[in-house]
């Protein structure tokens, strides 16, 4: 909207014109006075007095003249005015309301990584061991898959007899972990053997805030359930770690529950994902156990295990696994041997076609949560589990699910 004078315009509706921008915004006083004198010679503060008399002045006469002004054309100028003056308001409410959302997303980013920070420090050291295990000679290779572990929510399912069909808190994942732990550990002692172990996170390693309805099912809070699963994994690879007395590498996938999602219609940011803090923090507590490496945080892990390609995601809603297998063959350009995703909550194992060392599979590893209302829903009445296998030769020799009460 042009401050000049414009062709035509009579100096009454000139002054009237800007006027109204001062009081829209649009101008200061200062500049009220430049458009509408050609100088400044008074203070703003007494050009601000000025201002007040004029426009009680322009307003009265308005009131008192504008219905006897018979000239059609003045009257229709100044009801353009007004509009156009009415539509510039408009915008610069629009541009402020803009404005201060993206100040309030900023002001809640900044007091998220504040909250992460803090959390932080105030982890207490791990203690780890000073011996550094040998570079394996990798003559065999175990993978050990977890998905789903949904920390921070509490579920009580009992059956139509008030049996339980599932009870779960982060207390129990904490206990599952362990039990997991020492029965791969027993298997190592009895008959299997390896020289390096590599465990996938396939994502939902929280509740999250999918949806509003996830809140109320929260222990604690979602960025403190993200903290607790780093610490809780991070304890968890370091026993496991001491006790094998072989490398481990640590694949961290984030999940659709992990999504940052703050509760406005809209805007979810499907990229930014706490699976990325929950690695960060893995990572920082750690480093400083050599036989650990804690892979950078990723949508997708790919690894070639022995001479097999498996490429590990956390999953979604296909219904076709080998459409699912070959999609993410073309996406990457890649050929895989093995697809292993979570997602789904259940453990499934299907063969899908002939690759180069064997059959191509998918993999659906079971839930570190069990039987949830989404199992339920999806008719997935699956116990909680784990799956493991062995990779030797160019090859998957052994592979074993682990079911956790």
């Amino acid at each position: 909207m042009t401050m000049t004078r414009i062709d035509g315009e009579s100096y009454f509706e000139y002054a009237k014109r800007l006027s109204l921008a001062v009081q829209s915004g649009l101008i200061s006083y200062d500049d009220w006075s430049e458009y509408l004198i050609g100088e400044r010679f008074y203070s703003t503060e007494t050009l601000r007095r000025c201002f007040q008399f004029f426009i009680r002045y322009l307003n009265e006469l308005e009131n008192d003249e504008i219905s006897n002004i018979s000239d059609d054309a003045v009257v229709r100028s100044i009801q353009n005015a007004k509009q156009e003056l009415i539509t510039e308001r408009k915008k610069l409410q629009t541009v402020n309301l803009e404005y201060n959302a993206n100040l309030r997303s900023e002001a809640r980013a900044e007091m998220f990584n504040e909250q992460v920070i803090e959390a932080i420090r105030n982890l207490k050291p791990i203690q780890f061991t000073k011996k550094l295990y040998k570079e394996p000679v990798l003559e065999a290779t175990a993978v050990l898959c977890i998905a789903d572990a949904h920390n921070g929510v509490e579920i009580n399912m009992p059956s139509l007899f008030r049996e339980v069909v599932n009870v779960y808190s982060p207390e129990i994942l904490k206990a599952r972990l362990n039990s997991l732990a020492n029965q791969v550990i027993k298997d190592k002692e009895r008959f299997i053997d390896y020289d390096k172990l590599i465990v996938f996170d396939l994502g939902d390693a929280i509740q999250g805030m999918l949806r509003l309805s996830d809140l109320s099912k929260l222990k604690t809070g979602v960025l403190q359930s993200a903290i607790d699963y780093a610490e809780m994994i991070s304890q968890w690879l370091n026993f496991l770690s001491n006790e094998l007395e072989v490398p481990i590498e640590y694949v961290c996938l984030g999940g659709n529950h992990c999504e940052c999602r703050f509760l406005e219609k809209g805007r979810n940011w499907e990229e930014e994902n706490l699976g990325l803090v929950i690695q960060h923090v893995i990572n920082l507590r750690l480093q400083n156990n050599p036989n650990i490496t804690v892979d950078p945080y990723s949508e997708f892990g790919f690894k070639t295990v022995q001479g097999v390609n498996i490429l590990a995601i956390h999953g979604d809603d296909a219904k076709n696994d080998f459409d699912e297998i070959s999609y993410w063959e073309n996406y990457h350009n890649i050929s895989i041997d093995i697809l292993i995703m979570g997602h789904v909550h259940h453990g499934e194992q299907k063969t899908v076609g002939y690759g180069l060392t064997g059959d191509k599979e998918v993999i659906k590893v079971p839930s570190l949560v069990g039987v949830d209302s989404f199992s339920k829903k999806c008719r997935k009445l699956a116990r909680a589990g784990a799956k493991f296998m062995l990779f030797e030769d160019g090859s998957k020799t052994w592979e074993k699910t682990i079911i956790l009460n």
